[in-house]
């Protein structure tokens, strides 16, 4: 795996369109990965093209976070990574690239963030922090549990992500709706499935479900956990998902509870004419950057 000084992107194609000086690995205090990866998708395409699509997008972003009042990514910088190659195999994108450069951006003391790609780019940033964390558990946003052992006889699918994510961490999920009749997860690493049809409205749930937590958090967020009128731009757009506002607010009871890691975005599929999802998943980019920042990185931000 090359340093991540060769992999760095030098010139202004860079996430949130930020000045050379804010966007080197000395200043940046975000680096953000790219995994242009769609080898194990089951029924619609396009999740390649997400990361550049929410790259380009992300430059249209305002920097002023309006709920938190501040301007959070030019005060910490962020690092653009050039993206991965996705001409492999589903577990070499994920342990053979995804995993070494998360482990160097961990062991410099930077925050990382994925961009994919489908949803089994994850565990390699996961596994890269809980060899930095070892008290981590996850915090999964979804419309499908991913808990199959093995799909198209690929336990790397994008349908096993959760699977291989709780090989190492237990984990909490919320927004699903779709899901394996029998997933019993690790016993000694409990999955709490918080479904969208019991729980798609703000209420108790919310603290309960992070309750279940550790203190430091890994958030993985596939798109299609939100409803399709957020992200329409998905590969399996299963209706009934969870509202803009109150994702926000899960995510930003999350920050405010808990020391959250790193995270990733995935499933973005950009669609013709269209760039509806991918600027959605830059603002939502943005805004948990902004909440990590508040409550993670400013203990009195946080309650």
């Amino acid at each position: 795996m090359p340093d991540l000084t060769d992999l760095l992107v030098t010139d202004d194609d860079n996430f949130f369109g930020l000045e050379p000086e804010l966007t080197t690995l000395e200043r940046a205090r975000i680096v953000v990965m790219s995994a242009p990866y769609e080898g194990t998708v089951s029924y619609g395409k396009g999740t390649g093209a997400g990361p550049e699509a929410i790259r380009r997008a992300s430059q249209q972003v305002e920097l002023f976070d309006e709920i938190t009042g501040e301007e959070h990514i030019p005060r910490h910088g962020v690092a653009t990574l050039k993206a991965f190659n996705p001409d492999c195999t589903a577990e070499e994108m994920t342990i053979g690239q995804v995993y070494p450069a998360a482990k160097q951006i961990f062991e410099a003391g930077k925050f990382p963030i994925l961009v994919g790609g489908e949803h089994s780019v994850s565990p390699g940033a996961v596994k890269a922090a809980f060899e930095t964390y070892p008290d981590l558990s996850v915090f999964h946003i979804d419309a499908h549990s991913d808990m199959r052992e093995s799909y198209d006889e690929d336990k790397h699918s994008h349908a096993c992500a959760a699977a291989r994510i709780n090989e190492w961490c237990p984990i909490v999920q919320v927004g699903i709706r779709s899901r394996e009749k029998f997933e019993p997860g690790h016993p000694d690493r409990p999955v709490h499935c918080y479904h969208a049809w019991d729980y798609h409205t703000e209420g108790p749930w919310i603290d309960e479900a992070i309750g279940k937590l550790s203190r430091n958090v890994y958030l993985t967020i596939d798109v299609d956990g939100f409803d399709p009128s957020v992200f329409p731009g998905t590969g399996t757009p299963e209706p009934g998902g969870l509202t803009w506002y109150l994702g926000l607010k899960i995510i930003q009871k999350l920050a405010k509870a808990r020391n959250i890691v790193g995270f990733d975005i995935v499933e973005v599929a950009p669609t013709e004419g269209q760039q509806v999802s991918e600027f959605a998943a830059a603002r939502l980019m943005g805004r948990t950057i902004a909440f990590v920042s508040k409550y993670c990185w400013n203990p009195e931000g946080a309650v």
